[in-house]
């Protein structure tokens, strides 16, 4: 595989992570009895769920919210313009790193404290941007940009 191609699947990666971060704003909230499925706080509806470890700090709902959307989106903010920077957007391309740091501690905190069982996958996902990067692999990315 050449090393254009590796760049891009990696910045399509995390373009992609970034925005399903924004899709889980949009996921309906459960009804109650029904499937509990994962849905991220959004300053667009005033439902929160009890089951965010936010949510049992004894903040208030609105307290909650406004730290569940900053940190989402510090999360897609950091992972789009981490993958813009691999595409080699100008301005972008020296920045990638501290924003793929960026996206993936702010999800991390994310779904620490607005989490969901299902969600472990961007767990995985989010320490392995950071051990990539903390490692330099693939060491394509950090050549030439």
């Amino acid at each position: 595989m050449s090393t254009t191609t590796i760049r891009i699947l990696i910045a399509l990666f995390l373009i992609a992570h970034g925005w399903i971060h924004y899709s889980l704003t949009r996921v309906p909230v459960p009804e109650p009895g029904a499937l509990h499925t994962p849905y991220f706080p959004s300053w667009w509806r005033a439902a929160t769920d009890s089951g965010w470890l936010a949510s049992r700090m004894g903040l208030s709902p609105v307290v909650v919210r406004t730290a569940g959307w900053i940190l989402w989106m510090a999360a897609l903010i950091g992972f789009v313009l981490a993958g813009l920077g691999i595409f080699g957007v100008p301005g972008l391309k020296m920045v990638w790193q501290p924003a793929a740091i960026l996206g993936a501690v702010a999800s991390l905190f994310l779904l620490t404290f607005y989490g969901h069982p299902w969600l472990v996958m961007g767990v995985v996902i989010d320490i392995a941007v950071l051990i990539c990067i903390w490692r330099h692999i693939p060491a394509v990315l950090f050549i030439g940009l």
